[in-house]
């Protein structure tokens, strides 16, 4: 008998405390420089989607961007124009170089003029390449000063007016789409093939990963991950592997 009560001792009774958290936090941080001219405190404590939560000034980037946009279409139409320079020069050293009647003096002019002219093409092509480079980086930066937040705000550390630096903490957000219960099991205890229950019921919940190194904090025991939903954040549960 005492055999058998201390088998369902080691099989029922494991218990453990563990508080409901958001499976994943993350710190915002800023990726550019700048003032910051909308800052929406009142998006806090919301969950959101790809909300505009702050914004820094990005006015003379936009007008840089406009003019960008206005030299790439001005070189568009410089390029155009001189490949058919280049098409035409080209086609007149074809029939200069064969004819007998022009000097060499001559067919060279013709030579060195297509060149030149096919030179300035490449070069122009060049100028249109760097352009749209520009225009997309610029237009990254631009992005990157509107921050956007996807999932639940729970602090926003700037306020319109501040100075931001790239690297600095702007708001603080929380991934609620599953819930985690962290506990510390013993360094013998087998957790395979067990199921969670939480506060004496079956629940939905799964273990997700296992630690093989011991705690810095609760040294005999490894750190437990259970992943799952439906209890309320903040509660502190007693959870059962069985």
């Amino acid at each position: 008998m005492k055999k058998i009560i201390l088998i369902l001792i080691g099989v029922y009774l494991i218990a453990f405390d563990g508080k409901v958290e958001p499976i994943n936090e993350y710190d915002i941080k800023s990726a550019v420089s700048g003032r910051v001219v909308l800052a929406n405190k009142n998006l806090e404590a919301k969950n959101l989607k790809n909300e505009l939560v702050v914004k820094v000034d990005d006015y003379q980037n936009r007008v840089d961007l406009e003019n960008l946009k206005t030299n790439a279409k001005l070189l568009e139409k410089e390029i155009k124009n001189q490949e058919e320079i280049v098409k035409r020069k080209n086609d007149i050293y074809q029939r200069y170089k064969n004819l007998k009647t022009k000097s060499k003096t001559s067919k060279d002019l013709k030579f060195f003029d297509y060149i030149a002219s096919y030179n300035q093409l490449l070069s122009l092509k060049s100028q249109y390449s760097n352009t749209l480079a520009n225009i997309k980086k610029l237009q990254d930066l631009i992005n990157k000063k509107s921050i956007k937040i996807s999932g639940y705000l729970y602090k926003l550390y700037t306020q319109k007016g501040d100075y931001l630096t790239p690297g600095k903490i702007v708001a603080k957000v929380y991934d609620i789409s599953k819930q985690k219960i962290d506990i510390y099991v013993p360094i013998d205890f087998d957790i395979k093939n067990r199921e969670v229950y939480i506060n004496g019921k079956k629940s939905n919940f799964k273990i997700y990963k296992k630690w093989i190194v011991t705690d810095d904090n609760y040294i005999t025991s490894y750190k437990v991950e259970l992943i799952g939903n439906g209890l309320k954040f903040g509660d502190v549960v007693k959870v059962d592997l069985k």
